[in-house]
């Protein structure tokens, strides 16, 4: 009696091939949870850097002495400095800040301002969308 003995033992191709597909599903879904996490961060790391370019400038505002502001004429239109691009280093890269300032006239006495309110618009874009943060701060005459 001749018995031919069969080798079972190893892996067809298709079930090769379907664990290199699951596999492979697996991979794509956990890249792009990776990207996700990169790309939030990044918006995140220039959200930071724009609130920090904001605090800066308003403290520079601040510094100059209540006196040295400069303000509108009227109390409707506030005095706007010119805008100014700002360039910070984000993750090795140069990114672009427009920094608006601006001031007005909160409260006045005998025609004199005795508190003024100063504005710093700080705004950017990112893959096309436009962000922006606004520091306001009140500043009052000593006496």
């Amino acid at each position: 009696m001749n018995i031919l003995k069969r080798n079972d033992s190893g892996f067809s191709l298709v079930e090769v091939m379907m664990a290199i597909l699951i596999l492979m599903v697996g991979m794509v879904g956990l890249l792009q949870a990776i990207n996700l996490a990169l790309e939030v961060g990044l918006r995140n790391q220039l959200r930071e850097e724009g609130v920090y370019i904001g605090q800066r400038v308003m403290n520079e505002m601040r510094g100059k002495g209540f006196d040295n502001i400069s303000v509108a004429t009227t109390p409707s239109d506030p005095y706007n400095y010119s805008p100014t691009a700002v360039p910070s280093k984000v993750r090795g890269a140069f990114k672009m800040y427009s920094v608006n300032r601006s001031s007005r006239v909160l409260s006045s006495e005998g025609g004199k301002p005795v508190t003024k309110q100063l504005e710093v618009l700080v705004r950017w874009k990112y893959k096309g969308v436009g962000y922006e943060n606004r520091v306001i701060s009140p500043i009052s005459i000593l006496r």
